[in-house]
């Protein structure tokens, strides 16, 4: 009899943990964790897949974003929009890749991209780049779509919505990346977004590459997930110290005004109402330990925080 009723529970808990993954339609997968463009054996550059029932939707796309698809168990020809928050190219680096791999590999659907300023123009620079392989294919394999008909980007104007289909609506807003520099570098037109994701069942923001950002806290109320960069200027400053001083001394400048610290992250989470945090795009990310990022956090923060790792999946 107790062997009956043990059996009898094991069966009742798989069924409740079968109707509980049915009711979870949306997953967040870290395909890439470290921030910078600096390679690192440990953590792949930014990315993230949102997968809502069968369908993929990729943020960023960092250097080698494709083998992290592949290592997630997603296909690259089934991701029909790439969502970039920044041109910076540790997260613009691959969607023109991931759209010729896609297409290369028997896609024939549209793929389209959206981004700031200059992500149209990137498009373009990536077609004349990929002419030649496309052009070689298509002699192989006759009745081709070409590749210009295909692969669609699209330059986000303002904030505001900028995606909508029947399972996700795309809201983006600029948040505190780019600070106009009246002697060059960054233009006005120059922008950085963060975006949030409305699903089905889950609200996910991310917050891209940002300072303490005021347009962060509403774009962020309420969300059921909180996927946010985050830096360690004591641990960065260390490491600057192997650098040219003048170098080092306009690197640390922008890690303190362009990116976001854990305690500055905590204080947004607690202030905004969010359910759970997620930390990624670690800098420096060379190894330190995850106490290091979440213990600052939760001197603002009470909810559930985790520091993300390529190929987590949330």
């Amino acid at each position: 009899m107790k062997f009956r009723e043990i059996a009898v529970g094991l069966a009742t808990l798989a069924l409740s943990l079968h109707a509980a993954l049915a009711a979870a339609q949306t997953r967040i997968i870290t395909l890439g964790t470290v921030g910078g463009p600096l390679l690192s054996l440990e953590r792949s550059q930014p990315a993230n897949a949102v997968v809502v029932k069968d369908r993929v939707y990729l943020v960023d796309a960092g250097n080698g974003v494709g083998r992290q698809l592949l290592a997630a168990g997603l296909d690259v020809r089934k991701i029909d929009h790439i969502f970039i928050t920044h041109n910076h190219d540790d997260h613009n680096a691959d969607w023109g890749t991931i759209m010729g791999l896609a297409w290369s590999t028997g896609r024939r659907a549209d793929i389209h991209v959206w981004g700031p300023a200059g992500t149209e123009s990137m498009l373009d620079g990536f077609l004349q780049y990929f002419a030649p392989n496309a052009r070689i294919r298509m002699a192989d394999s006759k009745g081709l779509r070409k590749p210009q008909e295909m692969f669609k980007a699209h330059d986000i104007q303002r904030s505001g919505s900028v995606f909508k289909d029947e399972l996700v609506t795309v809201t983006a807003v600029e948040n505190c990346h780019f600070h106009p520099d009246p002697a060059g570098g960054t233009r006005s037109e120059d922008k950085s977004y963060a975006y949030r994701f409305q699903t089905p069942d889950k609200v996910v923001v991310f917050s891209g590459d940002t300072g303490k950002c005021e347009a962060m806290l509403e774009l962020a109320r309420g969300a059921d997930l909180l996927v946010h960069e985050v830096v360690d200027l004591p641990s960065i400053k260390k490491k600057l110290q192997e650098l040219p001083p003048l170098l080092a001394q306009g690197l640390y400048q922008h890690m303190v005004q362009d990116h976001t610290t854990a305690e500055d992250v905590g204080r947004l989470a607690q202030a905004a109402g969010v359910k759970e945090v997620v930390l990624t795009h670690l800098i420096p990310g060379r190894g330190e330990p995850d106490s290091l990022f979440i213990d600052a956090v939760r001197k603002f923060y009470q909810g559930p925080v985790h520091v993300a790792r390529d190929l987590m999946s949330y």
